[in-house]
């Protein structure tokens, strides 16, 4: 009975952990939602577990690994899991679970069930809040009214906005048509006009921008940049870290370029400077640290006019990893995902890169690169990836177009 169970689920591998993705991605997503003071915590917390187990399981029974790929797996296992005791970050043994039990499944696959699950839930989100079923948060500002459509804050909304343009910018690299990049400019508009989010609109339009180039890297071949950006393109993640923690180390009110930077990044800046001088920094994390933002309950705070005297957030992802998370597991991150862009841009494969390359650059200014609900790239590394492989080598740009369908070479097509 056992093995005949055993053999069913190491036949359905694939499909038994895209379902419980499903399950568990949909549940984390309505958290981010203002339908979250309806779904019980208890229900998010049991959905956590079993997915939890149901990973581990995979992982277990599912694939045979090397003793080295045994040892690492184990050793990551064994660092997230003490860094989550510590810091009380229960979403990174579930995280970094589904990142590991992803080996067998196409990554394609996972970035489709990805965009069905959180696209949807955010639509019927937008239609409930439009209605008046849930509460649509609103901030009027001095450059308008700031919209948060259904979610918990109006960067939130437009963070999913535009890690739902990343998924489905990867899915149209197989076969690219002009006409693809339509609702990524949509989605742009959309950002700039109702959520006035600085950091999303920068990092959709340097996704845009870096998008296609490598979709036309051929015919842009005399513009050198581009073929040297491509090929260096896993460089973003490590440099952005470094950046913004060395920017936010060295801030002085005083000194009036930082301080300027500061304004302009919303005080990000010196707000994270304050994190570090009253928690420092520390090997393996530290217990929960205070914050409070302006999403959910909290935003009638900042309309009663006290916002300026409670407000504390640590926006930057790499900087919150720093300090909660410890030292070592940022590394261990940051180094882990360079190292695998890296190799990508070795197997001639720049898509990925291209994508981290505005996913760095957000993740210094927000903190979703860790939430699953936003950031599905996570779980690239672990999953069977399709061959997007191009080279950089010259090409001539006239070419008879029925040798280019040929070749696979013509309207963005990949083997």
């Amino acid at each position: 009975m056992f093995k005949r169970w055993l053999t069913t689920l190491q036949a359905n591998i694939s499909q038994v952990y895209l379902i419980t993705f499903a399950i568990y991605l949909a549940s984390v997503t309505i958290n981010t939602t203002t339908f979250y003071p309806y779904y019980p915590h208890r229900v998010a917390t049991v959905i956590q577990l079993l997915a939890a187990l149901v990973m581990l399981g995979i992982i277990v029974l599912g694939v045979e690994l090397t003793t080295w790929q045994l040892i690492g797996e184990v050793a990551l296992l064994c660092l997230v899991v003490v860094v989550t005791l510590i810091s009380s970050s229960n979403y990174l043994v579930t995280t970094v679970l589904l990142v590991m039990a992803a080996r067998t499944v196409n990554f394609r696959r996972i970035v489709k069930v990805y965009l069905w699950v959180v696209g949807g839930i955010l639509l019927i989100a937008f239609l409930a809040a439009m209605t008046g079923v849930i509460k649509n948060i609103t901030f009027a500002t001095d450059d308008g009214l700031r919209q948060s459509f259904g979610v918990v804050y109006t960067t939130d909304f437009a963070s999913h906005l535009f890690y739902l343009v990343c998924a489905y910018l990867y899915l149209q690299a197989r076969r690219f048509r002009p006409i693809a990049i339509l609702p990524a400019l949509v989605a742009l508009g959309v950002i700039v006009i109702f959520t006035h989010t600085m950091t999303n609109t920068i990092g959709l339009v340097v996704l845009i921008v870096g998008y296609l180039c490598y979709i036309y890297r051929r015919q842009l071949r005399q513009w050198r940049f581009c073929s040297v950006g491509l090929r260096y393109s896993y460089w973003a993640l490590p440099l952005a870290a470094t950046i913004i923690i060395w920017l936010t180390a060295i801030f002085n009110a005083n000194n009036r370029f930082l301080n300027l930077l500061n304004q302009w990044l919303s005080t990000r800046l010196s707000l994270g400077y304050n994190g570090l001088l009253a928690y420092g920094v520390r090997l393996l994390g530290q217990p929960w640290i205070p914050m409070n933002g302006w999403g959910g309950d909290r935003s009638q705070s900042f309309t009663d006019g006290v916002g300026s005297l409670t407000y504390f957030f640590i926006d930057s992802s790499f900087l919150n990893m720093l300090i909660l998370n410890g030292a070592l597991l940022t590394i261990v991150i940051v180094a882990g995902f360079t190292l695998f862009l890296w190799w990508r841009t070795r197997q001639r494969d720049y898509l990925l890169p291209v994508i981290f390359v505005a996913i760095a650059i957000c993740s210094a200014f927000d903190q979703h690169f860790l939430e699953v609900t936003y950031n599905v790239f996570l779980l690239a590394p672990f999953a069977v990836l399709p061959r997007y492989k191009f080279a950089l080598e010259p090409h001539p740009f006239h070419v008879h177009r029925w040798y280019s369908r040929r070749k696979g070479l013509a309207d963005g097509k990949v083997d």
